[in-house]
């Protein structure tokens, strides 16, 4: 049922690596949205970006009143100083409003509900919901595909690039990578949790639990056990997972569920998988190294985490939320 005027739609900071590629999506597959755009940075100087071959006007959010009309809200990074808790403030006094954070952890962690491609059933309370990690996107994918053998437990390894953190990240990570090469020491990280170039770390300790509550939302019948690396990488996630499953399988039918569901790619036996090659497959998700011991299904993932979890599933949820 198509709506009866615009939704009305006010998206923060489309300057961001997320926010632009979300308006551009919405721009140009959901007519019936009119989109609005403001930044929340702490210059108060409107900026220009290029949406959908056209330049538009993003005005400073001065005051929260300025969202009055909107039926929903996206943050796509979090906003600078006191933005956040005046912008939750005003929210709160708009209950109407539906708020999507997408944003890591989020700015409205503890009021939110985790969502990645569709909303939850049944919808109560205020309509305020966070994007899942991108860390998340292909592995939730993954055992969701695996519905019909009842999954029961999920044991898990996530290799996180360093795209997520920003622009000033992966500058810095490419410094990182001159000095090394260079044989000087590297300067002290100011975006990196540590020096990554070439390197892996441990992700810090804080970062699991999140991980894990998030997980146990959008999967709320299975168990989760995750590690978290942080790799020295641009772009691309890499997860191995086992599965525990309830229904007895074999390695076919795992291929033949999987190759049934939307959005994945079995790699080449002569292929050699990279998460720079699974960046270029876009919302692909490439698969491997199937595994069935015990009841429990192995398998390796690559994925371009923010094409399969970040501006596609947030424009889905928008779409439902605007019920275009």
């Amino acid at each position: 049922m198509q709506p009866s005027h615009p939704t009305t739609l006010s998206i923060l900071d489309p300057t961001s690596l997320l926010g632009r590629e979300l308006a551009e999506a919405i721009t140009r597959t959901l007519p019936d949205v009119r989109p609005r755009w403001f930044h929340t940075r702490a210059d108060a100087e409107s900026l220009i970006v290029e949406i959908a071959g056209g330049a538009a006007l993003v005005p400073p959010l001065a005051n929260p009143e300025e969202l009055e009309g909107s039926t929903v809200v996206v943050i796509t990074e979090p906003p600078a100083g006191a933005g956040a808790e005046r912008l939750l403030g005003w929210l709160a006094e708009n209950p109407d409003v539906a708020l999507l954070d997408c944003t890591q952890p989020g700015v409205a962690r503890d009021q939110t509900r985790t969502v990645f491609d569709r909303l939850p059933a049944p919808r109560t309370g205020v309509a305020w919901y966070h994007l899942a990690d991108p860390a998340l996107a292909a592995p939730v994918r993954f055992v969701a595909a695996l519905g019909e053998l009842e999954p029961r437990e999920l044991i898990m390894t996530l290799m996180c690039p360093v795209a997520p953190l920003g622009p000033e990240a992966l500058v810095e990570l490419a410094q990182q990578g001159a000095a090394r090469l260079s044989g000087q020491p590297a300067r002290k990280p100011s975006h990196l949790p540590t020096t990554l170039a070439f390197d892996l770390a441990p992700a810090r300790s804080d970062r699991v639990p999140l991980l894990e509550t998030q997980l146990g939302e959008l999967l709320p019948d299975v168990e989760r056990r995750v590690h978290v690396v942080d790799a020295g990488v641009f772009h691309g996630y890499m997860a191995t997972l086992f599965v525990r499953c309830g229904a007895a399988t074999t390695e076919d039918r795992v291929r033949g569920i999987v190759r049934a569901a939307h959005g994945f790619r079995l790699a080449r036996r002569d292929e050699a998988p990279t998460t720079t090659k699974a960046v270029e497959h876009g919302a692909s998700i490439t698969y491997g190294g199937v595994r069935v011991t015990g009841g429990w299904v192995g398998a390796w993932l690559l994925a371009d985490g923010l094409a399969v979890g970040g501006a596609s599933a947030a424009k889905e949820i928008v779409r439902l939320l605007s019920g275009c």
